[in-house]
């Protein structure tokens, strides 16, 4: 397969995964980019809106809408650091994880359609060799990180 052919391919997959994943999370009324906020802060419990940012490879100014945004639906919590009570520390609510599970369950119904074509264990060695592929990329930098599972 010409290299071309197959970056294409990859490319179009994953424009319909992310396309499946919205539709799958619209109806709990967030957006793709609050459920990789609430995920990032599933992973990082406490965490300053600074050290959030960084971890979303975000500029904090423009972190600061969407978390104003989760914190009015009380999915996430915001208070003043105690360690520089210049900064904000946020945290996932009781309501943001019971949300993100919600989450989680519709994306995995969205992956299972996608991969109707694959018997499980093709699935299961395509994710192997996606993680393997991301690994070498850096796109995930810890082994067992939830955004590349």
């Amino acid at each position: 397969m010409a290299s071309a052919e197959l970056s294409s391919i990859l490319a179009a997959l994953g424009r319909d995964a992310t396309a499946r994943v919205r539709r799958a999370i619209r109806p709990l009324g967030i957006t793709a980019h609050q459920y990789l906020v609430l995920t990032q802060l599933a992973d990082l419990g406490l965490t300053s809106q600074t050290a959030l940012a960084s971890a979303l490879g975000l500029d904090p100014s423009n972190l600061a809408t969407t978390i104003s945004e989760l914190v009015d639906r009380d999915l996430v919590d915001r208070c003043r650091d105690d360690a520089d009570r210049r900064r904000y520390a946020v945290t996932l609510t009781a309501a943001g994880t019971k949300l993100l599970r919600k989450a989680h369950t519709a994306i995995a119904a969205s992956e299972s359609d996608l991969l109707t074509a694959l018997d499980p264990g093709q699935q299961a060695q395509l994710h192997t060799l996606l993680r393997r592929i991301a690994d070498g990329a850096e796109l995930c930098p810890a082994a067992g990180d939830d955004a590349c599972d």
